[in-house]
């Protein structure tokens, strides 16, 4: 994006920037602080529209556009923020293991871990979102959700049990 900067002599300043559509948007501020918003559709010579805005105006439509409010994400930035910070592992539980017997509650695997059993694979059955009073067996697959480093922890205790 290409904005102009012009002098308008006994005015103040003009600034020009063409957006991505190929319209223009000119913005003049007069050095009593008033500012115009010129819109102009294609190459039209005549504005479609204009606004005038006194100097307290334009301050506070300035902090909106900029994103001081509120800012906007896409879905595909929201997952991909997610995806940076999340991590989903198959995790197969041992027998012997700690976990064995015991329900998602008792075990408080999110409290003590910081991940969150989102799955677990029993046989031919996927249990999606298990109740806290769902019981683990020897055997289980369990599918964890949480941060790289907790889904490690995770890994790492349930593995140790083993050993």
């Amino acid at each position: 994006m290409f904005v102009k900067e012009g002098e308008l002599p006994g005015i103040g300043k003009k600034y020009s920037m063409k957006t991505e559509n190929g319209d223009t948007i000119v913005v003049v501020i007069h050095y009593t602080g008033k500012r115009e918003i010129y819109y102009f559709e294609d190459d039209s010579e005549e504005p479609t529209a204009v606004i005038e805005l006194t100097d307290e105006e334009a301050r506070t439509l300035g902090t909106i556009l900029v994103g001081a409010l509120f800012q906007p994400t896409s879905d595909e930035e929201k997952i991909g923020f997610l995806m940076k910070h999340l991590v989903f592992e198959w995790v197969k539980v041992p027998e012997n293991s700690f976990l064995s017997g015991k329900t998602i509650k008792d075990l408080d695997i999110r409290k003590k871990f910081g991940v969150i059993v989102v799955a677990v694979i029993r046989d031919e059955n996927v249990i999606v979102s298990p109740s806290p009073l769902f019981k683990i067996e020897p055997g289980d697959t369990l599918v964890v959700v949480g941060t790289l480093d907790n889904v490690k922890r995770f890994v790492k205790e349930v593995e140790g049990e083993t050993k």
